[in-house]
C-alpha cells in the first residue's frame, strides 16, 4: 500500500505548478465557504470522477480523441450539477467516494471492479441524501485538508519548482501534513456549526415570543371589546 500510494504522489508531483495553486486555491475555497464549500467539493468530486471514468473506461476501446471529448464534456456537467445541486450532488459525490474505494479493493482482490462498486456507491447514495446536513459539516474539511497537502506537495516539493517542501516529496510526509491541517480545520468546522445552532435556536425564541406577545395582544384586543359591549 505504502509503494502504491508513493507512486501515485511521484506521478502528481510531476504535474504543473499552476495545478498545486490550484489545488490550494480550492482548499481556501472550500474552507472560506464553511458548510457551504460542499458545493465546490461536490463539483471538484463529481467533475474529476467523470473525467477519470470517461479515460478509465473509454481508453482503448474507441478512437483516440474520443475519451479525451467525453472526459471534458462529461467533467463539466458533472462539476456544474454538483455546484448547483446541494442534496444529490453530496449523494453522488458519496457514492463516488465510497464505490472508487470499494472498486479499487475489488481490483486488489481480483474481483471485477463493478461488483465492489455498485454495492458501496448505493450506500454513499443513500448518505448522501438521509444525511447531506452532517456530510456538509465533517467532509469540507477533510478534502480541504488533502487538497492543501498535495497542492503544496505539487507547487513546492519537485526540484523543477525549487524544492522548497522537498519533505513531501515522501508521501509519509504528505499525509501527516494531511492530518496536522485536518485538526484546525475540523474543528473551525465544528465551531462554525455550533454557532450556526445557536443562532437558529436564538432566532426561534424570538419568533416564538413574538408570536405569544401578537396572540397576547389579540386576547387583550378582543377582551376589550367585549368589556365595552358589556359597559353599553
Amino acid at each position: 500500500m505504502h509503494e502504491k500510494l508513493q507512486l501515485g504522489l511521484d506521478a502528481l508531483v510531476g504535474a504543473p505548478q499552476w495545478a498545486g495553486f490550484a489545488l490550494l486555491a480550492l482548499a481556501a475555497t472550500i474552507t472560506a465557504l464553511g458548510r457551504h464549500g460542499q458545493r465546490p467539493l461536490n463539483a471538484a468530486l463529481l467533475g474529476g470522477g467523470a473525467v477519470a471514468l470517461a479515460l478509465f473506461t473509454l481508453r482503448g476501446a474507441v478512437h483516440l480523441w474520443i475519451p479525451g471529448v467525453v472526459a471534458v464534456i462529461g467533467g463539466v456537467l458533472a462539476a456544474c450539477f454538483g455546484l448547483a445541486v446541494l442534496v444529490w450532488g453530496s449523494a453522488f459525490a458519496m457514492a463516488a467516494i465510497l464505490g472508487g474505494a470499494g472498486a479499487l479493493l475489488a481490483r486488489k482482490l481480483g474481483l471485477w471492479w463493478l461488483v465492489g462498486f455498485s454495492p458501496l456507491a448505493g450506500m454513499g447514495l443513500f448518505a448522501g441524501v438521509t444525511n447531506y446536513q452532517r456530510i456538509s459539516v465533517f467532509l469540507p474539511p477533510i478534502f480541504a485538508a488533502l487538497f492543501a497537502a498535495l497542492g503544496a506537495a505539487i507547487a513546492w516539493a519537485p526540484h523543477q519548482h525549487g524544492a522548497k517542501l522537498w519533505m513531501l516529496n515522501d508521501v509519509e510526509w504528505t499525509l501527516g501534513l494531511a492530518v496536522l491541517l485536518l485538526f484546525p480545520l475540523l474543528a473551525l468546522s465544528l465551531e462554525r456549526e455550533h454557532r450556526r445552532k445557536r443562532r437558529l435556536a436564538a432566532r426561534t425564541r424570538e419568533m416564538a415570543d413574538s408570536e405569544l406577545k401578537k396572540k397576547i395582544a389579540s386576547q387583550k384586543a378582543a377582551y376589550d371589546r367585549a368589556l365595552q359591549r358589556t359597559d353599553h
